[in-house]
């Protein structure tokens, strides 16, 4: 990794406490340009605020690199309503993430099993194959079976903390409602349980074990060679999604594809009460035959069951179209609505909500859905997000960081779908939603 990166506290601290403080002026400044111009010209500083305080978070980026990077993919992927030009910046940041140098990665190797790889493995190729959840894979063989070894990028989990507190005090000057500790803390908490390769050995032997389905194949963890930031496993053959798209598979094909991400997704949810949740194409490895390799449970969402039968009575009574003050309430018990008059709850609920559910809801309302008739899914998807940005940007505040999670991975799921052309049968999500709701 090059040496310019600052990789200690104090180091990447300063870098922090500057980003900070620049924010700090552009805000005070721009609050003091706005107090003396018309309403017109108050937008126009306004969007450019926004532009230079995105700029000042990619440039502190671009000298943390490593975890920063991560984080603010996640916020994009949990906090949607942000700014489009913050938006566009994070579209930048996917493939910044510098690899390990080979001796950088022979020595964390070492301090984590004892010995170099060469050493260790039968044979290990010094170049990585692929990256992964703040790490990279390298191939290697044991007992004359292919394994994957990932190894963590070094300084990763020491970085967390201190690269969340800059975003969260620059996300603040985005959002007019302040309260979004609720939001930052949850891509926190899942990015710290993402750098423990030992959580993730755990979760990656939980699915392999319930989540049964023969068509799904999840990699077994070698646990003699793993460790919290080396983790080896089995390899699984196959097709990542850019190679698997590049053979013009037939509709038939994509579409079983499609329908087995589609269902495991709804099996997860309500018979394991754990999903996979990150919606990375490249966490999916499509076999042959119809078999689906998926790895990576760095990041998993665990749910209980107050908030299950919550999520599930609101989609349920989306689908079914019950009363919009129905609906209203169980935004209400959600904790995404504040209590106040029938009136103004319907109001906020019309403006706010109904158009992003609307987008979401779409999906059930047959019992085929279309990707290639609805190739435009994502786009409207984006629009409504917009739209409702510029009418309610205060409203930030309210979302439910449980619900995020779990809507923005079917979300990326279906943004996979719309590349793919796919069309899923929902008979079976919507059944399993009815069959809990008893």
């Amino acid at each position: 990794m090059d040496k310019l990166i600052p990789t200690s506290k104090i180091a990447r601290g300063k870098v922090v406490v500057n980003a900070v403080l620049k924010i700090g002026v552009k805000h005070s400044t721009n609050v003091l340009k706005r107090s003396f111009v018309s309403k017109e010209k108050q937008k126009e500083i306004k969007e450019q605020n926004h532009k230079e305080i995105a700029d000042v978070i990619f440039d502190s980026l671009g000298h943390l690199k490593g975890v920063s990077v991560k984080i603010a993919q996640q916020i994009a992927l949990g906090m949607p309503f942000l700014p489009p030009q913050y938006l566009e910046k994070i579209s930048q940041s996917f493939n910044a993430i510098p690899p390990i140098n080979k001796a950088m990665m022979r020595k964390i190797v070492k301090q984590e099993l004892g010995a170099y790889p060469q050493d260790v493995f039968e044979n290990f190729e010094s170049e990585p194959f692929g990256s992964a959840s703040l790490g990279q894979v390298h191939l290697a063989s044991f007992k004359g079976e292919k394994i994957a070894v990932k190894v963590q990028y070094p300084g990763i989990s020491k970085s967390i903390k201190s690269d969340m507190s800059m975003l969260k005090f620059a996300l603040t000057r985005f959002a007019k409602g302040k309260n979004i500790d609720h939001i930052t803390d949850e891509i926190q908490t899942r990015l710290e349980e993402e750098v423990d390769y030992e959580l993730e050995a755990k979760n990656t032997q939980f699915f392999a074990i319930h989540l049964k389905n023969k068509n799904i194949f999840i990699p077994n963890v070698i646990e003699e060679f793993s460790s919290q930031k080396v983790l080896s496993s089995t390899f699984l053959e196959g097709d990542d999604f850019e190679s698997f798209m590049k053979k013009n598979p037939t509709q038939k094909i994509k579409d079983a594809y499609a329908q087995l991400i589609f269902d495991t997704f709804f099996v997860s949810l309500y018979e394991l009460r754990c999903i996979h949740a990150d919606p990375n194409p490249g966490n999916f490895i499509f076999m042959e035959n119809g078999k689906l390799g998926l790895i990576d449970f760095g990041c998993v969402k665990k749910v209980d069951d107050d908030f299950l039968h919550s999520f599930n009575d609101l989609h349920l009574s989306l689908i079914e179209g019950d009363d919009e003050m129905q609906i209203v309430n169980q935004y209400l018990n959600l904790g995404m609505i504040d209590k106040d008059s029938d009136e103004n709850m319907l109001h906020f609920y019309k403006e706010v909500i109904k158009p992003l559910d609307s987008i979401y809801i779409e999906i059930f309302l047959e019992d085929f859905y279309d990707f290639t008739i609805n190739n435009d899914f994502s786009k409207r998807g984006y629009e409504s997000v917009l739209s409702v940005q510029k009418k309610q940007l205060h409203s930030v505040h309210k979302l439910n960081q449980e619900y995020i999670f779990l809507d923005r991975t079917l979300l990326g799921y279906y943004a996979m779908f719309e590349k793919m052309g796919a069309k899923i049968d929902t008979r079976f999500a919507v059944s399993v939603m009815r069959e809990y709701k008893g």
